[in-house]
């Protein structure tokens, strides 16, 4: 019955930014692997989002909606009233606590790329509390309350996506600047090269050559004479 609500175009969004900081943040990190890393990666104030500006009215408007919100009186079961106001608790906390810090540091120059992202992920977060909640407020509180959660929610969502959409602005630009300045390191390091020597022939004397004599041939040797043989003499058949 209180089944949270999923917008595909909202989901698709917040994955490619997603993903186009982690590709930005992988280009950056050979870079930084091989020159001192600074503390994070500047970007151009011109570029550069207001994350405070931007989205201190919708910070605001949320803050008042939930405290403003009866849910004790709210027509549902007393354990659905305990998990919307540990929802509404978190809310508070996260507004008070932990989302000026971080919008401190984003505006804090140098501006980062990884500041803006760690605002959109808190943003992400708190929106998907307070989705629970103005559904909750919905199907169980009063009019009034489900009319300010909606539109706490609406305001709060057109924040994150302005918010969404400029880093990814900031993400291309510093990808096609870190593409640029590569590229002219790279020049810079072809032509500080010293030329490559020419290819030198080595000529190594080892003294006169030397000639093959070739052996004389052989005389055929002559076999000895073979003395012819004589009649032999038997004195017994000479006649009486």
């Amino acid at each position: 019955m209180f089944a949270r609500l999923k917008d595909p175009l909202h989901y698709f969004r917040r994955q490619s930014i997603a993903v186009s900081a982690i590709l930005l943040l992988s280009l950056v990190a050979p870079g930084l692997a091989q020159s001192g890393p600074p503390p994070e990666t500047s970007v151009s104030p011109a570029l550069a989002p207001a994350p405070t500006e931007a989205l201190h009215p919708a910070l605001s408007q949320v803050a008042e909606a939930i405290a403003g919100l009866n849910v004790p009186r709210w027509k549902a079961p007393s354990e659905v009233r305990t998990v919307t106001q540990r929802d509404i608790d978190s809310i508070q906390r996260d507004l008070t606590s932990t989302l000026p810090p971080l919008l401190e540091k984003a505006n804090t120059p140098p501006a980062s790329v990884a500041s803006y992202f760690a605002v959109y992920r808190n943003i992400d977060a708190l929106y998907d509390v307070l989705l629970r909640v103005s559904e909750t407020a919905v199907l169980a509180g009063s009019q009034n309350d489900a009319a300010t959660t909606q539109a706490a929610l609406s305001s709060l969502e057109t924040a994150r996506r302005n918010l969404g959409d400029a880093i990814l602005t900031v993400a291309v630009s510093h990808e096609a600047e870190l593409v640029d300045l590569r590229a002219a390191e790279a020049a810079r390091t072809a032509a500080a090269a010293p030329p490559p020597a020419p290819a030198t022939k080595t000529v190594v004397d080892d003294g006169p050559a030397t000639t093959t004599k070739k052996p004389a041939p052989r005389k055929p040797k002559k076999k000895p004479a073979v003395p012819p043989a004589t009649p032999s003499t038997n004195p017994q058949a000479t006649p009486q």
